[in-house]
């Protein structure tokens, strides 16, 4: 009896108030719907920066050469001390706890496609980029071991390549493109990464066998970096604590070290 009664006063007094119930009742539900509009957005951003962190990779360690100053002046990259193609097999070799070696032979060059011209990365690498990197395929396919020890013209071109040049990504598949006047067949095209920060966007590259890289188009075994997976994200420690041991007895340098989130 109590209860019904409450209740009847209740009803009684939001009758009596009516634009007084109305604006309470419009604060609660604004105030709700705040709480849960921002948890939302919260939860989503958070989905957004693992998806990103996992399609970057948590266990790929990045090697680069060590700056080296003479008279005060940072030394161009050709010069000085560097990570050589050398230093990538050797941890294919011998490294421990480490899934994959990536040797990455990086230039910015000159490309023609179809009577138009861009500036992008050139990156001479192995064939197992996509799979150390997380990539998959738009169109196409990637290299292989034997066409890169051949040292074949393939190139494989990032996500933004075909938009640069206003293409279907399928309809470059066995098409010519030329790097620095070389003619190269287009056999592969990488599906979207995404920008990566200050380290510049991986969609604007193409791909080429290391071997035809490092002897047909750059003339160098100096890398620009080395890409390792280790075999878990607590091993990445133990991984870089043996370059770094590797490193010493061959020849001073300083390296730097970066854990890149895939």
């Amino acid at each position: 009896m109590l209860l019904g009664e409450i209740f009847q006063v209740a009803l009684q007094a939001i009758r009596a108030n009516k634009l007084r119930s109305f604006l309470t009742m419009l604060g609660i539900i604004i105030g709700v719907g705040a709480v849960i509009t921002m948890v939302a957005l919260g939860s989503g951003a958070q989905k957004a920066v693992q998806a990103r962190l996992q399609a970057l990779g948590p266990t790929l360690l990045s090697i680069y050469p060590g700056q080296s100053f003479r008279g005060g002046i940072a030394i161009m990259f050709d010069q000085r001390v560097s990570v050589t193609v050398d230093d990538a097999n050797a941890l294919t070799r011998d490294a421990r706890y480490v899934k994959g070696v990536v040797p990455e032979l990086t230039r910015n060059l000159q490309i023609k496609f179809g009577g138009q011209n861009g500036n992008v990365s050139i990156v001479g690498t192995t064939p197992n980029y996509p799979i150390v990197k997380n990539y998959t395929f738009t169109a196409g396919r990637m290299f292989t071991a034997g066409e890169d020890e051949g040292r074949r013209r393939y190139a494989v071109l990032g996500s933004a390549i075909p938009d640069m040049f206003n293409r279907n990504p399928a309809a470059m598949i066995g098409q010519e493109i030329q790097i620095r006047g070389i003619p190269f067949e287009i056999i592969g095209v990488l599906s979207a990464k995404g920008s990566a920060g200050g380290f510049g966007n991986p969609d604007e590259q193409i791909l080429i066998p290391l071997q035809t890289g490092r002897y047909r188009i750059m003339g160098t075994d100096r890398l620009r970096s080395i890409t390792v997976d280790a075999a878990s994200v607590p091993q990445s420690a133990i991984s870089r604590t043996f370059w770094r041991r590797f490193r010493t007895p061959r020849r001073p340098l300083r390296t730097c070290w970066r854990e890149s989130p895939r």
